[in-house]
């Protein structure tokens, strides 16, 4: 009886034992952190490509709903008009039309830049209209008083195209007296728009950027971003033209000059343009010699008749 009782004293524990503390291995903490900060460094800079995929627009367009001039500022008859009906049943496209003064002249798609509206063109067209053409002066939606919205590429080239059929459904003008004008980044709507529609007589660029895309890719601050992989929009012009074989016009200065060294890039299109092409260069400003801003607004106006002349000469006899 007294060694069964010594073997159960043996076999329970003294209250007083310890047990040794746990260690945890700084090595195993220092690994754990750095996964962390490496986990939050690769979603940081996945959203960072997320906010550059999703605004990449704004690389290429400026856009602003104020429409502050309109022709009228210049006693230039005109009409604001409203077309491209969408899901809605509400138009979602804004231009303004530019009669000729005789109702038979050819007619001008104008194409702005990818910044302002179209208040910041009253001027030009203007002068445009001194030519003795029709006009349809387009706001793309993001841009006056079209439906607001962010504008890309893919969007501008609909508007194009819902501004054509305008001008063939609602006006019923024949294709053949309508010239796609593009100024700046329009002139690469401008290039798709007579390419896809091979009834297009002829096609004017003004003062275009031949390869936008790659000055944003080149860009320093584009080389930590796969900005390539993440920009949608390209803006292409010379690729394009190199199948579109009816007149072109080339126009480098004049009022269409807006961008610091864009009649520089123009320039080097000029080159590689298929014929029949017409290349002018104009004055951005007033020349050594010129007497008054009117000399080189009737150079200006006096290419573009000439080219219409060259080009749509059935239309321009009538």
């Amino acid at each position: 009886m007294a060694k069964s009782t010594s073997q159960r004293n043996r076999q329970v524990p003294s209250p007083l034992t310890q047990v040794a503390p746990e260690v945890v291995d700084p090595r195993w903490l220092l690994k754990v952190l750095g996964l962390v900060v490496a986990a939050a460094a690769i979603l940081a800079y996945l959203s960072l490509c997320f906010l550059i995929y999703q605004g990449s627009w704004q690389l290429f367009l400026h856009p602003s709903a104020k429409i502050d001039r309109t022709p009228a500022a210049l006693s230039l008859p005109f009409d604001a008009v409203r077309f491209d009906a969408g899901a809605t049943g509400r138009p979602r496209l804004s231009a303004w039309w530019i009669p000729a003064a005789s109702p038979d002249s050819p007619t001008l798609l104008y194409l702005h830049d990818g910044k302002g509206s179209l208040a910041d063109t009253v001027d030009q067209l203007a002068q445009l209209h001194g030519a003795g053409t029709n006009i349809l002066a387009l706001d793309y939606r993001g841009f006056g008083a079209s439906q607001p919205t962010h504008p890309n590429q893919s969007r501008m080239t609909e508007d194009t195209n819902a501004a054509l059929d305008y001008l063939t459904e609602t006006r019923h003008l024949p294709p053949a007296a309508i010239v796609p004008y593009g100024v700046g980044l329009g002139a690469a709507l401008a290039t798709s728009l007579a390419v896809s529609h091979p009834d297009l007589p002829a096609l004017i660029l003004d003062n275009p950027d031949p390869d936008a895309a790659a000055r944003v890719l080149n860009d320093n601050r584009s080389r930590l971003m796969p900005v390539g992989l993440l920009v949608r929009d390209r803006f292409e012009v010379e690729a394009p033209l190199q199948t579109f074989h009816r007149p072109k016009l080339l126009l480098i200065g004049g009022p269409g000059d807006t961008h610091p060294g864009q009649d520089a890039r123009a320039q080097t299109l000029s080159h590689s343009l298929p014929d029949p092409k017409y290349i002018v260069t104009l004055p951005s400003s007033v020349a050594p010699g010129q007497t008054s801003v009117e000399t080189s607004q009737d150079a200006y106006a006096e290419a573009i008749r000439r080219f219409l002349d060259e080009a749509l000469p059935s239309t321009r006899k009538k």
